[in-house]
């Protein structure tokens, strides 16, 4: 789910990704957008980029979030895991919280507002933006991994 917090997808979008949809060259992902047909392209962070390269090493599945129990072959619902987790941590949180939560914490970080809502497939608010603006990848990879590096900051920081 902490690829939820970081990249801003919905729930599905991520959860129904393949490895086919992955170019670690180019450090990209194609998501399946609720909203635009043809999907949108989202930058690798590094650490996201790591965590898919460890769940790559032991699946033979074409999903990178595989299932053997869902019919799909892909998780299909996450709130068990999550509610396990949150139970433990004594908190409350569910998989559209962690996408809120993306915006916030990005806010927070002083990340620009128009390329967090390309990464996460929000419409952003102003018609220029909305129109006009459409940023290369490779601004949006820059800007996703200052978001990940301060998202993982704050984490050391709260462990330390």
């Amino acid at each position: 789910m902490i690829c939820s917090l970081i990249t801003g997808c919905r729930k599905n979008e991520l959860l129904s990704l393949k490895w086919t949809d992955v170019d670690f060259r180019w450090k990209t992902a194609k998501v399946r957008d609720k909203i635009e047909d043809e999907g949108r392209l989202i930058p690798l962070t590094a650490y996201v980029e790591s965590l898919f390269l460890e769940l790559r090493k032991n699946s033979d599945s074409k999903f990178i979030f595989s299932s053997k129990g869902a019919k799909c072959g892909h998780i299909v619902n996450p709130y068990d895991s999550l509610e396990k987790i949150c139970k433990k941590l004594n908190i409350e949180l569910t998989p559209h919280g962690l996408r809120r939560s993306y915006k916030t914490l990005a806010i927070w970080a002083k990340i620009n507002e128009g390329s967090l809502a390309q990464i996460s497939g929000h419409k952003p608010s102003a018609l220029v933006v909305r129109h006009y603006i459409v940023r290369p990848m490779d601004m949006l990879q820059e800007t996703l991994q200052e978001y990940e590096d301060w998202i993982l900051q704050q984490v050391r920081n709260g462990i330390n």
